[in-house]
């Protein structure tokens, strides 16, 4: 491991220092993230790498998008600054003849990346199966009781789209297997119905 990777800390957390409403600054893992008001709502923000001669590695002057509050500019930064360090250890992982995957599903998380992000990275960059790759993160012990709230949040899904569907098959136990809806037809209070009460079960599924 590069002595560059080895001195970043990614058990630090994100904090901001300054004036959240103006101007403010967070070191992170040998970046810097800032954020800073303009005029109107529009926010300016820009990731630099400490650690890497000061080089900044992202920032609100490219995108064509305006950034409006402090939180979102902030919410930018943090989200350049996470991946530009996932990039950052995949791609020297990457050159190692056996990465151990599980240090890598470990490090993703401590930084940050979330689960759906980290399987999408198992399969482009390391050549994992989709079904290998979740059973992978599903089986680390950093994500430990995840399987359980990804299938909790899928039964309910299924509960609560079973009314409205066009088609319902059962397991041997009687739970709902899968449903169907037929996109063609236009319903739109059958459509809100659906999402109201999806909400109301990811509400009690992922916070019970």
């Amino acid at each position: 491991m590069s002595e560059l990777i080895e001195n970043r800390n990614y058990n630090q957390n994100i904090k901001w220092e300054g004036d959240l409403n103006d101007d403010c600054t967070a070191i992170w893992c040998g970046l810097m993230l800032r954020a800073e008001w303009m005029d109107e709502d529009y926010w300016w923000w820009c990731v630099y790498d400490n650690m890497n001669n000061d080089i900044q590695i992202d920032s609100s002057n490219e995108y064509d998008e305006r950034f409006i509050g402090g939180e979102t500019a902030r919410n930018k930064a943090e989200e350049i600054a996470r991946n530009h360090l996932k990039d950052e250890l995949i791609s020297e992982l990457k050159e190692t003849s056996n990465p151990k995957i599980e240090k890598v599903i470990s490090d993703l998380k401590t930084i940050g990346i979330s689960p759906m992000q980290t399987i999408r990275t198992l399969i482009i960059d390391f050549g994992i199966g989709h079904r290998d790759a979740k059973n992978l993160l599903f089986n680390s012990p950093v994500w430990k009781g995840l399987r359980e709230q990804s299938e909790n949040l899928t039964q309910a899904f299924l509960d609560a789209g079973a009314d409205n569907a066009e088609n319902v098959e059962y397991d041997e136990n009687g739970h709902i297997n899968s449903i169907t809806f037929d996109l063609t037809k236009e319903d739109s209070e059958k459509k809100q119905t659906l999402w109201n009460k999806l909400e109301n079960k990811r509400s009690t599924t992922l916070y019970m």
